[in-house]
């Protein structure tokens, strides 16, 4: 269990991720990757990820794009209907994302909840840890 540091402690907390990953053995190798850096939570589904999702909570969220039911694409707009501001990086191994990243891309250029320009930061799988906490500093930094 990852221990949270409150806000009000004197100490810096943890930044929070949330992952969601249909793939269970992905979310948990994430899971174990960051306990020691990061609060991390997840989800099994798009559903329970949106179910989870508390806005202005989570400092980012790992998100893959080919889920089935709902895919990444889907939690992606809803979650930034609650909170515009939320960082998100997709992780997938899905070949053909290029193609619906510039579609969402471009959906989002026109979509009114959206006020700024979209840039949609990408993990490709498989990655390892290190490249999984470089992309996270990169986004979020610590």
């Amino acid at each position: 269990m990852t221990e949270y540091v409150h806000p009000n402690s004197g100490s810096a907390r943890k930044k929070r991720i949330l992952v969601v990953d249909d793939e269970r053995d992905i979310t948990e190798s994430i899971k174990s990757a960051l306990k020691d850096r990061y609060w991390v939570d997840t989800a099994g589904s798009a559903l329970d990820g949106l179910r989870s999702y508390k806005p202005h909570f989570y400092d980012l969220i790992l998100l893959d794009f080919r889920m089935p039911n709902i895919d990444g694409a889907e939690v992606y707009q809803e979650i930034k209907k609650m909170d515009p501001k939320q960082q998100v990086c997709f992780i997938t191994a899905y070949e053909g994302l290029d193609n619906r990243m510039t579609n969402l891309q471009l959906r989002n250029t026109v979509n009114s909840v959206f006020h700024e320009d979209v840039i949609f930061p990408l993990l490709k799988k498989p990655f390892d840890t290190a490249a999984l906490l470089a992309k996270i500093a990169s986004i979020i930094g610590q």
